[in-house]
């Protein structure tokens, strides 16, 4: 048997086991090499997913400048206007708990073929139509296609990457996440000013037809069901790159009975049609239920500050279209900052916390989560960041009602989005810590419930702007942020008890 086989024959006994499907998917310890994987390439292959997921953020973020010309050119309201927003979001929500099922079954480069395919269709049809019924209904087409990629990402990193560097790397996969908010509405800004708001979607044809080129040139199969750690050949054509597809028939006469082309043995049953039921039942397990609605709130109160932008600083500042694009700017370094800085933090944490449970938090091996309280490993960084945003929210709110100089709200802005990355990054990292053998699929459930509050928030923002004023306003969004510190005190003091009682452990 050759080495290739070797890895293989032993890729699937490490994999967690659970009793039933509310319970978290246990980790069980092992000196095991995770992956195969060097860490050069696990840099490269979670910045390429990075990079994919960026299209998602980036269609809702470069839309914002060019909300008022839009409105104008299709004679509709503020109100109306930002009910493509809406829909967008409903749809980045349910789409994902569809690729999230397919990608956990068939793989990652199967869900991420659908989701271009379909993402670059939908950006087609947006540039050459100009009727709003029609925009409504090709932004959800839009976003069906790009949502999926982002519980991608983290499902890409979780299948390489273990728990002692999971924040560091999910910090890298969720750059996407981070820069597209700062340099779409610029880019949106620039194009809607002096070209007209149809060529926002046509950069985003160009851009994303040229990455899908090369991501399906080059990009791996990492779902480990599929390849195990990395070192299975997988028997499907469309989990393998297209380079290794060609250069195989460039060499088909050459003998390659020492590689393995079988599946592994949970490959092998088959995959079934896409079921979201198995990404909404996350929603009333515990403790991971009550994240994914933390997390939700966090993230609407996030597009509650930034789909108010446009309207409020054009009105209060007289901003055009590319001057309210530089306006997210603070947004995106805030972000960006965070991700960079709370990744490193969380890490350094988890590690500090291994040593005072005496365990030893080896990067290349996975860990025992069940003997291990990765709740408040995660959590010690999240609640303060949460507080801290809720109180930079309600300040915000008060600095636009009394028109204090623009420098002094993007200011805020910058300190809102430092605050809100980190509490939601983190609570992104503790969820794929429980669940880490069906990642996509509970990142799935977690897109879910932050795309419905990130939709609804977007939707009332300027409703309750007009009817209670920008301070009031801002100051429910901040309340109902604090008010989920609770839930995530709940699961800091008793999640890893109801982990271990699902597991059938004795406390």
């Amino acid at each position: 048997m050759s080495d290739l086989e070797d890895r293989r024959s032993s890729c699937g006994d490490d994999r967690p086991h659970t009793d039933s499907e509310s319970t978290p998917l246990l980790c069980t310890s092992t000196t095991q090499q995770y992956s195969v994987f060097t860490k050069s390439q696990k840099r490269l292959i979670v910045l390429a997913a990075a990079l994919a997921s960026a299209f998602s953020p980036l269609s809702a973020n470069i839309y914002f400048p060019a909300l008022n010309s839009i409105a104008k050119d299709l004679h509709v309201t503020p109100s109306q206007i930002n009910l493509t927003i809406t829909t967008y979001m409903i749809f980045q929500g349910l789409a994902p708990t569809f690729t999230g099922s397919l990608a956990d079954q068939a793989g990652r480069r199967p869900a991420y073929i659908c989701c271009f395919l379909v993402y670059i269709a939908g950006n087609i049809a947006l540039a050459i139509q100009h009727w709003y019924p029609a925009l409504l209904f090709l932004r959800a087409v839009q976003s069906s296609g790009s949502s999926g990629t982002v519980a991608l990402a983290s499902a890409v990193a979780a299948d390489i990457i273990t728990p002692a560097e999971r924040g560091a790397y999910l910090g890298m996969a969720s750059l996407g996440n981070i820069l597209a908010p700062s340099l779409g509405p610029v880019l949106g800004g620039l194009l809607s000013q002096y070209w007209g708001w149809s060529a926002i979607f046509w950069l985003l044809v160009i851009l994303s037809s040229c990455f899908f080129f090369l991501f399906a040139l080059f990009f791996p199969e990492t779902c480990r069901v599929i390849v195990g750690d990395g070192s299975v050949c997988s028997p499907s054509a469309w989990n393998r790159p297209l380079w290794s597809l060609l250069f195989s028939r460039k060499n088909r006469d050459v003998d390659t009975s020492g590689l393995s082309s079988a599946p592994s043995d949970d490959s092998a049953r088959g995959w079934k049609v896409p079921n979201p039921w198995s990404s909404l039942r996350f929603l009333f397990a515990r403790p991971v239920g009550l994240l994914l609605f933390a997390n939700g709130v966090v993230f609407g109160s996030y597009y509650a500050v930034t789909a108010g932008i446009p309207a409020q600083f054009e009105k209060i500042y007289r901003l055009d279209d590319f001057r309210i694009g530089l306006c997210f700017l603070p947004a995106g370094l805030g972000s960006l900052l965070s991700a960079v800085a709370n990744g490193f933090i969380v890490d350094w944490n988890y590690r500090r916390m291994s040593r005072v449970e005496r365990e030893t938090a080896i990067p290349s091996v996975e860990q025992d989560t069940l003997m291990f309280p990765v709740e408040r490993a995660r959590l010690q960084i999240c609640l303060p960041m949460a507080v801290l945003a809720a109180a930079c929210i309600a300040v915000y709110g008060l600095l636009i009602a009394h028109k204090y100089p623009l420098w002094a709200s993007l200011l805020m802005v910058f300190a809102i989005c430092f605050c809100i990355t980190a509490a939601y990054n983190v609570m992104n990292v503790l969820i794929v810590d429980l669940y880490y053998s069906t990642p996509a699929t509970v990142m799935a459930a977690n897109n879910l419930v932050r795309c419905s509050l990130g939709a609804g928030a977007a939707a009332v923002v300027n409703p309750l702007v007009s009817k209670l004023g920008v301070q009031w306003t801002y100051g429910i969004v901040a309340g109902y942020l604090l008010a989920v510190t609770p839930l995530l005190m709940l699961v800091y003091a008793k999640g890893w008890s109801w982990r271990r009682v699902q597991a059938g452990v004795h406390i």
